[in-house]
């Protein structure tokens, strides 16, 4: 669908350019028919938001004497420095310097050119991942600064060009094309543009990657469309298999296999964590995970009916500790611990291990013992084209067992979850609304644990039915 406009030169923002370099068409509706967007800012974006304007507060004590937070317009394209004296400095709240950050500082470099403003440097100013955290956060320590100059001056013939591209996007009267790509995922206006690419289509290879974009350009949308010849990955061409023949697939052999591996008693165990940036306690770092919440659903034997444990911690402070007690005195030392997307409770109990010595041996045979549900569908021994290509538990559970859903949940991801603990913890947060908010926290977690068990009972009535 094309639009026509009266020629009336709309205002660029660095964020609009930087959306436009995979389609124009994207600034093009950005500019002109913003209601058209169909995914509003979701709640862990405004978080990473929020933490990002804490940082940059900490970081700006850096530079008492410069003139921060200015706002420069040239021909139409606006830019707001982050702090500029004799040297141009742009904060970022992330643990390296990346090619966008380097996108972002070549932009109001332009810019800042264009009105013949002087800069000696460019810098980049972000978080040490290495930082931890004393009786009060130190900005000298915590807040790391590269001179990218040599980078940024690089990049401005190309970024003068992008700039030049956009301006006359601006000014365009009807809408250029779409330029399809994986890029199209995470655009606002795919459901306006390209919205068959929402069904199960090229989208939904898994780890397709620069693939996608490869067999796009082929003219390539679904995957039972996808050549015989083409070069894809075991998985990937189960995918196709079970797309062309409209079936699900599943190696009843292999999965009774991996299920017979599992050891009574069996932990479902399932936690919850916050990956906080700026450290609220001593000896935490960056983005360190927090561990707050486990649930656990334990079956002693085959016959017997589960029971559930869980601990959360309502209190603003570290929780850890708290956590770490309550696992080593209700986990048992024997017995599989199942757990979904093994990485990551791993990660929490060598992290609780690491802190706590008084604990590291039992959390480290915890380890040991974890048994990933998620294996089975990673290894696409079970796959359904109901899965939309993804292993996810959230992805698994309507298919296996439909008459269990987090729909109905007030809190149905772990975005939310650890969001929602932040928010519990507050001071400012009234007694009612924290009480509101535990509920549905343990609500979250004992979905998680339960689902896992309902999950492993159908995969077992499918292959011995």
């Amino acid at each position: 669908m094309r639009y026509c406009i009266s020629m009336i030169q709309k205002q660029l923002t660095k964020t609009l350019i930087k959306s436009s370099i995979d389609c124009q068409k994207r600034l093009f509706l950005d500019l002109n028919s913003p209601e058209l967007k169909t995914r509003s800012v979701d709640a862990f974006v405004s978080h990473l938001a929020a933490e990002g304007y804490k940082f940059e507060a900490i970081a700006l004590n850096l530079f008492p004497n410069s003139k921060n937070q200015r706002t420069f317009i040239s021909n139409n394209v606006q830019i707001r420095t982050d702090v500029l004296d004799d040297n141009l400095t742009e904060i970022k709240s992330s643990t390296s310097v990346t090619d966008e950050h380097l996108l972002d500082v070549a932009i109001q470099a332009q810019i800042l050119s264009e009105l013949n403003i002087n800069v000696e440097k460019y810098q980049l100013a972000y978080v040490n991942k290495d930082y931890v955290r004393g009786i009060s956060i130190d900005p000298k320590k915590f807040v790391k600064i590269d001179d990218v100059t040599k980078e940024v001056l690089e990049l401005l013939p190309e970024v003068k060009q992008l700039i030049e591209k956009c301006r006359r996007t601006a000014t365009l009267k009807t809408s250029p094309k779409k330029v399809c790509g994986k890029h199209c995922l995470e655009c606002p206006f795919v459901n306006h543009c390209s919205p068959k690419l929402l069904d199960y289509s090229i989208f939904n290879l898994r780890r397709g990657g620069d693939k996608i974009d490869e067999l796009l350009q082929s003219g390539i949308k679904h995957l039972k469309d996808i050549p015989s010849f083409t070069k894809l990955s075991p998985f990937q061409k189960l995918q196709v298999d079970a797309e062309l023949n409209d079936v699900d697939i599943i190696d009843k052999q292999k999965i009774k296999t991996i299920l017979k591996t599992l050891k009574y008693p069996i932990y479902y165990l399932d936690f919850e964590a916050a990956p906080i940036l700026v450290p609220q306690y001593k000896g935490c770092s960056p983005y360190e995970q927090i561990t707050f919440q486990v649930s656990i659903h334990v079956q002693e034997s085959p016959d017997t009916k589960l029971r559930h444990l869980e601990f959360l911690h309502d209190k603003n402070s570290d929780p850890r500790y708290d956590l770490a007690l309550f696992l080593n005195k209700n986990v048992g030392e024997n017995g599989s611990i199942v757990v979904y997307h093994a990485s990551y409770e791993k990660a929490r109990l060598l992290e609780l291990a690491k802190r706590y010595p008084k604990f590291s041996y039992k959390l480290s045979t915890m380890v040991d013992r974890l048994w990933d549900l998620e294996t089975i569908f990673a290894k696409g021994h079970y796959l359904s084209t109901d899965f939309k290509g993804s292993t996810s538990i959230k992805k698994v559970l309507p298919v296996l067992v439909p008459t269990l859903s987090y729909k109905d949940l007030t809190i149905s991801n772990g975005a939310d979850a650890f969001i929602s603990y932040l928010q519990m913890i507050e001071d400012k947060t009234t007694s009612g609304k924290k009480r509101e908010i535990y509920n549905s926290l343990l609500q979250y977690c004992q979905m998680d644990t339960y689902a896992m068990y309902a999950i492993a009972f159908a995969l077992r009535e499918v292959c011995y039915e």
